[in-house]
């Protein structure tokens, strides 16, 4: 019996990660988010945010996860580094507002431009106004 159930959760294990999209599998384990916020137009830092808030890590993570577009040459709005035990994970570039929205990242030596969902757009904005509820 023991056997069987050992069995089933390695499985229901390995099932679990394939479904995965490479970046949440990339940045899992993470532990700690850095954040920061530029003004518009500009490299001048405006907010920085810093969270070892699990559930917003993954948050971002899923964000990042979405539909693949074409390169993206309209500015941005700020960065984030991922960390997982001091040690530097991934550094993203994002842009949130306005008709161009973007995450930036490398994967795989490939340069990855995804987009923004609303609700990515909205949790973005939150924190760069102070908000820390995720």
């Amino acid at each position: 019996m023991r056997v069987i159930l050992l069995f089933l959760t390695i499985f229901s294990l390995l099932e679990s990660c394939k479904d995965k999209p490479a970046i949440v599998k990339q940045l899992a384990g993470s532990d700690s988010l850095v954040i920061t916020f530029n003004l518009p137009g500009t490299d001048s830092v405006i907010n920085t945010v810093s969270t070892t808030e699990t559930n917003a890590i993954q948050k971002l993570a899923g964000f990042m996860a979405g539909k693949e577009q074409a390169k993206q040459s309209c500015g941005y709005d700020g960065n984030m580094i991922f960390f997982k035990g001091g040690q530097q994970v991934l550094p993203v570039v994002f842009k949130f507002n306005g008709d161009c929205q973007f995450f930036m990242y490398e994967l795989g030596q490939k340069l990855i431009y995804t987009g923004v969902s609303k609700e990515g757009a909205a949790f973005l904005e939150s924190l760069k106004e102070g908000k820390n509820w995720y």
